[in-house]
């Protein structure tokens, strides 16, 4: 099963794309995934889930582990966030229930 990942972009932004293992959830609105050669961590924009610890946090971390964890992914992505992670806007989410 192919999940897509998208993110909006800006007209001037290159778009850089590669498939990738989801490896790691980190928590509800955070993964990593692996292309065979280097890991890439991935914030799922535009989804505020609790930050680890909080209440529900756990429940949040689970319900995207079931939904992507070990799955083939496309990566569509442009730059990171302040944290070095890409950031992906939040059709994943939709696109994962159809």
């Amino acid at each position: 099963m192919r999940i897509a990942l998208a993110c909006l972009l800006a007209s001037s932004v290159s778009v850089q794309t590669f498939t990738a293992k989801v490896v790691g959830v980190h928590d509800g609105d955070t993964i990593t995934v692996y292309d065979g050669r280097e890991q890439t961590r991935i914030r799922l924009e535009g989804i505020d889930c609790p930050e680890t610890g909080a209440d529900f946090s756990t429940r949040a971390k689970q319900l995207t582990s079931d939904l992507v964890f070990g799955k083939q992914v496309q990566i569509e992505g442009k730059e990171t966030d302040r944290y070095g992670r890409w950031s992906l806007a939040s059709s994943l989410m939709e696109r994962m229930f159809h």
